[in-house]
């Protein structure tokens, strides 16, 4: 919720900060800053204190962040709180990822990593739907307190159910395996692949609900019912997903099929219609399912390494992450100067160089440290 409820209620930000479009923008960027910026302190921190833990205290501080969000003056001030709000997502993801994993059986762990996906999409749209209804109401800010509240419960839940981690005493974090991580050709080409998946999806996600209310001049509940539908299909495809890579482990052709897909429904957008908006988010919304793959493909090149799970998953993101600072500049500039149906287009061309990178990957992948 906290990721996408700045997106679905921008338009009453912007009126009460006098901002454009770019506001937005800046708004994003800054929280995937904080995310991408903190990825790999978060999964080296897993690696010491447990999984449980960093994603316990990750997803406490995104959400006091989110609350105090709410209270600001000024939008520099809502802008660094965003900084925050992606910083304790940072904490969370992979070691979220890693404990949906090991809910799991070896050989089912991509229903849970798909399942924990679904999850964070249905959060996406609450995010989109219902807070643009409850600001509709009670005002953006009230929005924003009631999903920080809700975070806040989610950590406590985690805290009460969540089975501690099973911590080895004399493991010791060695600079030479995390180098091993950082350096993995797998792990960077996934990364970049990811960082295309991200750099599509973060512009639907970010964008379609403030573009169909400004451009094509939708009711703020139509807007984001529309960009709800996104995140609703995502919630079926992720888990669906997770299991044909279980089954098949073709990492490659699953993510350059959907990165293939992700560039024409970025493309159908830039028609200009409520029906082609529609259309893509749809399409967009399955696509979502690459990220359930690009962290089942990170943790299987460690598997053997149990406690660098978390950090491949976090380096793999990291990379990904930084797709959230530079598209939403990236597009805002191109539609200040062109209009929306240039940056959509725009925006699907860059991407595909980006998600053809999984090609330059060959079959055979790490199993153990060295």
């Amino acid at each position: 919720m906290n990721w996408y409820n700045v997106a679905a209620v921008f338009t009453f930000i912007a009126y009460d900060f006098k901002l454009d479009v770019s506001g937005l923008a800046m708004a994003t960027a800054s929280f995937y800053i904080g995310v991408g910026l903190f990825q790999v302190p978060g999964g080296i921190i897993a690696a010491k204190w447990g999984a449980r833990r960093t994603a316990i205290i990750g997803i406490l501080e995104s959400s006091i962040a989110t609350v105090l969000t709410a209270f600001t003056t000024q939008f520099l001030q809502f802008v660094m709180l965003r900084f925050f709000v992606g910083l304790g997502m940072a904490l969370f993801l992979g070691p979220g990822v890693t404990l949906a994993a090991r809910t799991f059986r070896q050989d089912s762990q991509g229903i849970g990593v798909g399942a924990f996906q679904s999850a964070f999409y249905v959060g996406g749209g609450l995010g989109l739907f219902a807070w643009s209804v409850l600001a509709e109401s009670y005002g953006w800010r009230s929005s924003l307190i009631v999903a920080g509240v809700l975070g806040i419960l989610g950590s406590f839940l985690l805290f009460s159910y969540v089975p501690k981690d099973d911590l080895r005493e004399e493991f010791v974090i060695k600079m030479k395996e995390l180098r091993e991580v950082l350096a993995d050709r797998w792990l960077l080409l996934l990364s970049i692949e990811l960082f295309g998946f991200g750099s599509g999806t973060i512009l639907v996600s970010t964008f379609i609900v403030y573009y169909l209310e400004q451009s094509l001049s939708l009711s703020p509940v139509a807007a984001g019912v529309i960009g709800s539908l996104g995140p609703l299909t995502a919630i079926l495809m992720c888990p669906l997903v997770g299991i044909l890579y279980s089954r098949t482990k073709k990492a490659r052709l699953l993510l350059f099929t959907l990165g293939i897909t992700l560039t024409a429904a970025i493309s159908i957008i830039a028609i200009g219609t409520a029906s082609s908006a529609i259309v893509a988010v749809i399409v967009a919304g399955l696509c979502n399912g690459s990220i359930t793959i690009g962290y089942l493909a990170a943790r299987d090149d460690f598997a053997a390494s149990p406690e660098y799970e978390s950090l491949a998953v976090s380096w793999v993101n990291t990379i990904q992450m930084l797709a959230g600072f530079s598209s939403p500049v990236l597009f805002s500039t191109v539609v200040l100067s062109y209009g929306y149906t240039t940056a959509w287009l725009v925006g699907a061309l860059c991407i595909f160089p980006l998600i053809s990178i999984i090609l330059l990957a060959s079959g055979k992948r790490r199993t153990t440290m060295q």
